[in-house]
Formats: C-alpha cells, sequence, structure tokens
C-alpha cells in the first residue's frame, strides 16, 4: 500500500502545494480591501462599490493611493473623515511630503474642489497617527496612505 521508496516523491508534492498556498494567501494580504482593512482599520463601507489600490515602491513612508467608486461619495467622505480623523484644508497646508512621492497626484489634489487631509499625524511613527489625504477628480476619489508598519529611523 504504503512504500517508502516512494517517500521523496510525497514530500516533494507536500512541499509543492504548501508553496502554492502561502503564493496564494500572499497575493490575497497584498489585495486592496485586505490592505484597505488593515491600514483603516475598518473594512470598506458598503457605499465604496470598487477599490483599487497603487503602492510606491520608493519611500520611506510606504505610501498607497486607493481608488474608490461610488455613486455615494457623501457618505463615504463622511465614513472617512470620521476614522481617519480629517478635516477639510485649503491646498497650501497639504503636506510637503506628498510632492517629493508623486507630483503627479499632488497636481490632481490641487485641481480637486476639495481636500481633506488627517488632523494629527506621525510620518515617523504610523502607530501615533497614519497621513491620511481624500481629493477626487471628476470620476473617482482618492485616498491617500502612509502605510509604513515599522518606526522609521530617520
Amino acid at each position: 500500500m504504503f512504500k517508502l521508496r516512494y517517500l521523496p516523491q510525497y514530500i516533494l508534492a507536500f512541499l509543492l502545494l504548501l508553496l502554492i498556498f502561502f503564493i496564494l494567501w500572499t497575493w490575497y494580504l497584498g489585495t486592496a480591501s485586505v490592505t484597505f482593512e488593515r491600514l483603516i482599520g475598518e473594512r470598506p463601507s458598503a457605499q465604496i462599490e470598487d477599490l483599487s489600490l497603487r503602492r510606491y515602491k520608493k519611500s520611506p513612508i510606504s505610501p498607497h493611493l486607493f481608488t474608490i467608486g461610488t455613486h455615494n461619495p457623501e457618505a463615504v467622505i463622511e465614513k472617512l473623515q470620521h476614522t481617519c480623523g480629517m478635516e477639510e484644508i485649503p491646498f497650501e497646508r497639504l503636506s510637503g511630503e506628498l510632492e517629493k512621492i508623486d507630483p503627479e497626484m499632488v497636481e490632481v489634489i490641487e485641481k480637486s474642489p476639495w481636500i481633506y487631509q488627517s488632523v494629527h499625524y506621525n510620518l515617523k511613527r504610523p502607530k501615533e497617527g497614519r497621513l491620511c489625504v481624500l481629493f477626487r477628480d471628476k470620476s473617482h476619489l482618492y485616498l491617500f496612505v502612509n502605510g509604513n508598519l515599522e518606526e522609521l529611523k530617520w
């Protein structure tokens, strides 16, 4: 029934299945809704119909830009404003760190009819507060969040 000479093949098959499991698990952890829940602390609300994610690779604060599609932007804005502790600000008070990360995003923010930014944030210690910036263009809402999970040693 169980032949000892096939044991290396069984071990190899098991390790291959384990590898496939871990690949699928890491893909799942990188999806937009899971990342949103991890960074914001809440699941995406029911008003969010479409959620996509853009990660910026070369930055010490590990920024993330969520593109949010919704038919009820007021409810999404109100929920995110409460969750992230944001207030409406003029463009001049926007964090200078954003220009270093993505100048194209800053151009879109400048044209946005309104800008919400976190009142309290600490880029070096995100546990004390994350930088959240909410803005929009003609079709979507955008939420910028710093995603560093470790404290920075600047």
